[in-house]
């Protein structure tokens, strides 16, 4: 039998999605302190988010924080970031990033897990605390139909008051979900046990499985798939090199940025008050450069990638014969003592 083109492209997806994402791995900072796991502008960004916490500015520690977040999901950042979500009367990330902290920091930072302990129980007084309980491990856990992790889950689920739904889904089950009031300051906990999905029974009608009328032949389909993905591929690549400029401009501008103050400080620590507009200039201008980088390099995979499917599969389909007339396969249930399967017959 003929291996269909589908499964030739999606292989070379992955193998090309696998070796960029291993491009990608971004380099960390030698061990020696509290922040020594964060990469240089990971640190500086948290460096600046505690300035602006210490100064009473939350929004902008807020925003510095959790722009270090992104680059570096450092424990200790969790613990800055859960704070300033507070201050800000965001509890329910508070609750989130509190309880990342708490999992993660060390047993000997005694003081500090005192401190985010404390910040917890103020955050947890004004959102619902869920223990997701789901049953069999591996299932996703949904939250509103958004997709929250796979049983067990590591930490709980903080929620907002107000009506909720958790579900969970995994392949051979049937779906499940449970409605749930949520109430500030409560704990609760909501067990999904998912059902095996149903299994053609001992006698089951045969059915027939035939080519639908209206599909059209693999030769007619061949040139429109063919153009669509030459077309997706291009914008790919394009909006990739757009964004690649876009950064470079953007790295440029925060050199000249940094240059101005190095000069302006006569060589001291760059921003030393932390609320100079030409600092948060180059706050911007490096936010900027990794967003734009981010997007420009995978918009670039996304394009080669569909650029390399579309080509195998160009090259696998170009002698591809249509199927016949009156090709089909009559399927139906084979069930006896010691035997289970099915029955296939009919032209291929």
């Amino acid at each position: 039998m003929r291996k269909q083109p589908l499964l030739w492209s999606w292989s070379v997806a992955v193998a090309l999605m696998t070796q960029a994402a291993g491009a990608q791995q971004p380099a960390t900072a030698a061990a020696a302190g509290e922040t020594d796991a964060l990469t240089d502008k990971a640190r500086q960004l948290y460096e600046e988010g505690r300035q602006a916490a210490a100064a009473g500015k939350w929004a902008d520690a807020h925003a510095s924080f959790l722009a270090a977040w992104a680059i570096k999901p450092h424990y200790q950042i969790a613990s800055n970031l859960g704070v300033a979500c507070l201050k800000l009367g965001k509890h329910r990330d508070a609750a989130e990033y509190l309880t990342r902290y708490l999992r993660e920091a060390p047993a000997t930072k005694v003081n500090e897990r005192q401190n985010a302990e404390a910040s917890l129980k103020e955050a947890l007084a004004k959102v619902a605390s869920v223990t997701v309980q789901v049953t069999p491990a591996g299932a996703e856990v949904t939250v509103d139909g958004a997709v929250v992790g796979k049983a067990p889950l590591a930490d709980r689920v903080f929620l907002a008051p107000g009506e909720h739904e958790i579900g969970a889904k995994l392949e051979g089950y049937a779906p499940a979900t449970r409605p749930l009031a949520a109430v500030a300051g409560r704990a609760e906990t909501v067990t999904v046990q998912l059902e095996r999905a149903p299994v053609a029974g001992v006698g089951a009608r045969p059915f027939v499985v035939e080519p639908a009328a209206p599909v059209a032949p693999r030769n007619e389909l061949r040139t429109p798939l063919l153009v669509a993905g030459g077309v997706v591929a291009g914008a790919g690549i394009v909006t990739g090199v757009v964004f690649a400029v876009l950064s470079g401009n953007r790295a440029d501008r925060a050199e000249e940025v940094r240059n101005e103050l190095s000069g302006r400080w006569n060589g001291e620590r760059l921003c030393p008050d932390g609320d100079v507009p030409k600092c948060r200039e180059l706050k911007d201008a490096v936010l900027d450069e990794i967003h734009f980088s981010n997007i420009g390099f995978w918009s670039l995979v996304a394009g080669g990638t569909v650029g390399v499917g579309t080509l195998v599969y160009g090259l696998v389909t170009m002698n591809a014969e249509p199927p016949k007339p009156g090709q089909g396969a009559r399927v139906a249930p084979l069930l006896g003592p010691g035997t289970a399967g099915v029955s296939l017959s009919g032209s291929f």
